[in-house]
């Protein structure tokens, strides 16, 4: 985070490669990590980068922008947000998935329901789990995609309804246990979080039905499920399992 790697950044970044020039995106998304050094100066350089003639480029620079999570870069990721190259849309939701200014979420929104998979992924990612606000857009969007074929997007919505204390959230649940082939660790972790006790029986279901030996993490996870939803322990944001596959979004 200093200024060897920060000119290093500097560097990569105005490179006639376009992949160091990733790079440079990708070094001055995290100098200083958490005590984010040069904020100014990064952001200043990451925001030319959005008008790459590069698609690979422009997206690697709003994921870096996601990392300075300076709210000053929202109207430049906004430009971007219907680009038709789904990895820069991509780039776009991690620019703005930890923002609460009401254009990032409406951007969010709109796309939760993009065509791209990946893209409606992270925006439900984005919406349900990486920012506390709580309106019936924010809703409506996440039980939008209670019905998405894809099994994560519907976790995520399913988590992200949890946290707000959707009032239907257990019936949510057990219609989604009811209807898949597969039980997802969101669903579960969405289950602890809820905590009521109308889940009990499914869950213990789910415990004597699946090998579970398999997968000590999903076993973790449910165990924890079932302690809460037995008013036997408050669970925490830390207490939940290793994320499945594409949880772990914020780290792209």
């Amino acid at each position: 985070g200093g200024q060897e790697e920060f000119n290093l950044g500097i560097e990569y970044a105005r490179s006639c490669d376009p992949l160091d020039r990733k790079t440079g995106a990708d070094i001055l998304a995290q100098l200083g990590w958490s005590d984010r050094t040069f904020a100014d100066e990064s952001l200043t350089a990451l925001l030319l980068m959005l008008e790459d003639p590069v698609d690979v480029v422009v997206s690697a620079a709003a994921v870096a922008l996601g990392h300075r999570e300076d709210p000053r870069a929202i109207p430049a990721l906004l430009r971007f947000a219907g680009h038709p190259n789904a990895e820069v849309r991509l780039g776009v939701v991690c620019g703005l998935m930890r923002h609460s200014h009401p254009d990032a979420i409406r951007a969010l929104i709109q796309l939760s329901r993009d065509s791209d998979r990946d893209v409606r992924n992270w925006a439900t990612f984005g919406l349900g789990s990486q920012i506390e606000d709580d309106t019936f857009e924010i809703r409506d969007a996440l039980r939008a995609n209670l019905t998405d074929p894809d099994q994560e997007i519907r976790g995520e919505a399913i988590v992200g309804l949890a946290e707000r204390e959707d009032q239907y959230i257990a019936d949510i649940l057990i219609r989604e246990w009811q209807s898949s082939d597969t039980v997802s660790v969101l669903s579960i972790d969405a289950a602890a979080i809820a905590a009521d006790s109308r889940l009990l029986e499914h869950l213990e279901r789910l415990s004597t039905q699946l090998p579970l030996d398999d997968d000590l993490s999903f076993k973790s996870a449910l165990e924890r499920a079932i302690k809460a939803c037995r008013g036997e322990a408050e669970p925490s944001a830390a207490d939940f399992s290793p994320p499945a596959e594409g949880r772990l979004k914020p780290e792209r």
